[in-house]
């Protein structure tokens, strides 16, 4: 194997280490934020009406999907929550 090819394959098993292990912290750490909540689903960054919340939960649903089936198919995992309906309740009015 040539040293190319090892480069490759270290940088492909960083990329993958790094992947898994970001979606692991997060997304554990979001199903522990919805058990306290008693949520079905998840998410995760603590929900904040900013748009700069609703673009990294939302780009890290999109970014994670894949590794997200496969945790929903093996009975390890939850599906994404939708975004809160903000202020529907009267203690965000008081």
């Amino acid at each position: 194997m040539n040293s190319r090819r090892k480069i490759v394959l270290l940088l492909a098993i960083i990329f993958l280490a790094l992947y898994v292990g970001t979606y692991a912290v997060l997304s554990r750490r979001g199903y522990a934020e919805a058990d306290q909540w008693k949520f079905k689903g998840f998410y995760y960054f603590t929900p904040a009406p900013t748009d700069h919340w609703r673009s990294t939960n939302y780009g890290c649903a999109f970014a994670y999907w894949p590794i997200n089936q496969v945790d929903q198919w093996l009975g390890l995992g939850r599906a994404p929550a939708s975004e809160p309906l903000w202020g529907l309740s009267n203690i965000d009015k008081e």
